[in-house]
């Protein structure tokens, strides 16, 4: 298992760094530059089309029309002045996507646990991402990060029933507004850790459940796909945490072996980098956040 939340991709920022200095660090030093685009048959450039590409090693990012690069150091320079806003220090800089996407990561001062647990604490981070292609802008999110496995999964920050989905102008209003929306989200995913701890389940019934989210109604356990199979052995004792009073024969514990699942035993696809965007984004993150709605939708409705 990875030892790290982020998988490697991004690297810790210490108090006091300034903005040249982080970009070092977390291999940021570059620009995004462009290129005309020329098509046609007298290859003609249409302007104002260019190619957006990175600038140390000509990878393409998108097609820019009418747009002007948003450089590193300026989305940089923007996440830091909403932790400073927030109080909040910044605590990891790293890139996805070959340097398409940006994130930033600022660790919220509660950790959680459900009710129930001695040891299986989780922690919150303040996820700030933004990027370099077209239709992206800065988002905020919640990242919880299970200790006791590293198990992650990213979740939205509301306001009210609106999540915060981008985020344009922002002033110490707006702000604390997020800021407050994300302390809410965390315990309210708290409220939720204590409530699938406390459902007895068994592994029949953890079975079912499996199966009707990733199988094939009708055919025994052997002839299940490997997620069923897989899932199963980290609910009966093999998944970390398994045996903790929260997770022991519980719907918490049977959330958290398809969490596991995904997060360090399914088919290892690409580089740890497009594993780690596929847990904040990717199916991984779909197949979690639809695990999740079936367990809560069945146990907590």
């Amino acid at each position: 298992m990875s030892t790290t939340w982020h998988r490697g991709t991004a690297q810790e920022i210490t108090p006091g760094m300034a903005v040249d200095q982080q970009l070092i660090a977390a291999g940021l030093d570059w620009e995004v530059k462009l290129s005309p685009v020329f098509y046609g048959q007298g290859g003609e450039h249409k302007a104002p089309v260019f190619a957006a590409y990175r600038g140390d090693n000509n990878v393409f990012f998108d097609i820019y029309t009418k747009r002007k690069p948003w450089q590193n150091a300026e989305i940089v320079e923007t996440f830091n002045r909403f932790c400073d806003g927030a109080n909040l220090p910044m605590t990891h800089l790293g890139c996805l996507d070959g340097g398409r996407m940006l994130y930033a990561a600022a660790k919220l001062p509660e950790i959680i646990a459900p009710a129930q647990a001695v040891g299986d604490l989780t922690e919150g981070y303040l996820l700030l991402e933004d990027s370099h292609l077209n239709g992206r802008g800065l988002s905020i999110s919640i990242y919880a990060n299970r200790l006791i496995c590293t198990n992650g999964m990213k979740r939205p920050v509301r306001v009210g029933q609106r999540i915060i989905a981008h985020v344009g102008q922002f002033n110490p209003d707006r702000i604390a507004t997020i800021l407050e929306a994300a302390h809410i989200t965390l315990h309210q995913e708290q409220e939720q850790m204590t409530q699938l701890a406390s459902v007895a389940i068994d592994k029949a019934e953890a079975t079912m459940q499996l199966i009707a989210a990733f199988g094939e109604p009708g055919q025994p356990i052997d002839q299940q796909p490997k997620i069923v199979q897989t899932c199963l052995k980290l609910f009966n004792g093999m998944g970390k945490g398994s045996n903790e009073l929260s997770a022991y024969n519980t719907a918490y514990g049977l959330l958290h072996s398809v969490t596991e699942y995904y997060n360090h035993h399914a088919v290892k696809r690409g580089t740890m980098a497009q594993q780690f965007q596929s847990i904040l984004s990717g199916n991984r993150a779909k197949q979690m956040q639809k695990f999740e709605r079936q367990v809560v939708s069945c146990y907590l409705s």
